[in-house]
């Protein structure tokens, strides 16, 4: 199966970018849509290699969502990525950041979806989209941060 490929530019430096993507997670993610345990969730990011994200709810309830596989920081992070199963059937999301003229170019890849066998297609059909709306709000609070003269 074909991995997802997004990209966006931002215009801030290669660490400022990456420490917005994974520091501050918990500021920025679609928690609305795309969080386990609803909007007032908290999104944790243990940011080192085979440091957890996770989701915490407002009652204390914790959902692992990925362990980080791959690190080095202002640059690439990977991560295997389970929010809606266990780690057995984890997908893995790559996650690289590149200096332009203007900024930074952010590369997102998704993939390892046979892991999952009949859920393969739908899953990852989903996460096509899906990835869009996270990266959508991501940019979004890169606007709020950035003052433009």
């Amino acid at each position: 199966m074909t991995p997802i490929h997004k990209t966006t530019e931002v215009p801030l430096t290669c660490q400022e970018a990456f420490d917005l993507f994974l520091a501050d997670m918990d500021v920025w993610w679609p928690k609305d849509s795309n969080a386990t345990l609803g909007p007032d969730a908290k999104i944790i990011v243990e940011p080192c290699k085979n440091g957890d994200i996770k989701e915490v709810g407002p009652d204390g309830t914790i959902n692992l969502w990925g362990r980080i596989i791959g690190w080095e920081p202002g640059h690439y992070m990977s991560f295997a990525w389970f929010p809606d199963t266990d780690e057995e059937h984890a997908t893995v999301v790559s996650v690289s950041f590149h200096p332009t003229k203007n900024g930074t170019r952010l590369e997102l890849t998704h993939g390892g979806f046979d892991v999952l066998g009949d859920t393969a297609d739908a899953v990852s059909t989903s996460y096509l989209l899906g990835w869009d709306l996270v990266l959508g709000t991501y940019c979004y609070a890169v606007s709020k941060t950035v003052v433009f003269a």
